[in-house]
């Protein structure tokens, strides 16, 4: 009798599938485990029928990432995976096989409207892609589509004989490291414009070095041959591009939380001059670096407004008042029917 129950109970688990305990802990940018301090998701994973389920969550407990993954180590994505922006809204979906894309990729806009919709058979671009503006509108739609179609109307920026010809150019950089004339972090992060034509353009500099080596890197920035600009739709376009160029070798990873400083402090100025387009740029990648800093939407949304894109603000004044509920005056609330 009681070998016929244990059986019974091994059919049963066995038609139920198993899982494994719940685990909780945190991760940095890179998905390695790390403390809270330095941690920019919390991460939750459980191992149901040997499929490693996995979800990541923004430090106010909003999720961020839900997927699955063939492995213990996260290296093999299967099925379906999704990315959410920090105000809940889906900011994309995507299908895998044996960790390379297959099937239909969508990506959104932070305001939830759909901006692409692409399809991929093991990772090669194949069928249908559609482009959709801001409004949700369709801007562009490509059929039959392979690798050669999507690279005569999408590509982005290059540099002449790409990034080791790039790396080429950078270290010829004439800068005298002696005499105290020393990077404060290691390494210098810009950015600049890649015009229509090709040209540099708009250099900045983020991260900085003394004044002496900020100098002579906008100079050899401003000296670069030209690049292959941005193709969209068929049409070049300028475009910003971020640049880290390392000076010592030796030197630290540089904290998000300083670097997003960097780009906020620039993005600031930008602000204050009217360049509202070259703020957004800026308030995003300092977002990239740190999500949970409320004046980053905050000021976010004011150049999406000054540049009369209000759906755009409210949805990331709405971020900015969940992180801090005193961070917004009653007519921004009312504009944006926040409550």
């Amino acid at each position: 009798m009681k070998k016929i129950l244990f059986l019974l109970a091994f059919v049963i688990f066995t038609n139920l599938g198993y899982s494994q305990k719940l685990k909780t802990y945190y991760v940095n940018g890179e998905g390695k485990k790390s403390s809270k301090v330095f941690a920019k998701f919390k991460r939750t994973i459980q191992n149901q029928n040997d499929i490693w389920v996995v979800r990541d969550y923004y430090l106010n407990d909003s999720i961020q990432m839900t997927g699955n993954f063939l492995d213990k180590n996260l290296t093999k994505k299967t099925d379906t995976l999704k990315h959410y922006y920090p105000n809940g809204k889906l900011s994309s979906i995507s299908v895998y096989k044996n960790n390379v894309l297959n099937g239909n990729l969508k990506s959104y806009y932070v305001t939830g409207n759909i901006s692409k919709s692409a399809n991929y058979n093991m990772n090669v671009p194949t069928g249908e892609w559609i482009w959709y503006n801001e409004n949700g509108i369709i801007e562009n739609k490509l059929d039959n589509v392979n690798p050669n179609i999507l690279n005569d109307n999408y590509t982005n920026a290059e540099y002449p004989g790409g990034k080791k010809k790039l790396n080429e150019y950078l270290n010829k950089v004439s800068i005298n490291l002696n005499h105290g004339n020393k990077p404060y972090h290691g390494n210098i992060i810009t950015t600049f414009q890649i015009n229509e034509e090709g040209n540099v353009t708009e250099v900045d500099i983020i991260l900085h070095g003394t004044k002496e080596m900020d100098s002579a890197v906008i100079k050899h920035l401003l000296s670069m041959p030209k690049w292959r600009a941005r193709k969209k739709n068929g049409k070049f376009m300028t475009t910003n591009y971020v640049l880290p160029i390392i000076l010592d070798h030796q030197s630290k990873k540089v904290n998000d939380k300083i670097i997003a400083e960097a780009f906020f402090n620039s993005g600031g100025l930008d602000y204050k001059e009217g360049k509202y387009e070259k703020a957004v740029f800026k308030f995003i990648k300092a977002i990239g670096y740190n999500h949970m800093e409320a004046k980053y939407y905050f000021f976010l949304g004011h150049s999406y407004y000054n540049i009369k894109k209000q759906d755009f603000a409210c949805a990331n004044w709405s971020v900015a008042y969940s992180l801090d509920s005193e961070i917004l005056n009653k007519e921004i609330k009312d504009l944006c029917n926040l409550k």
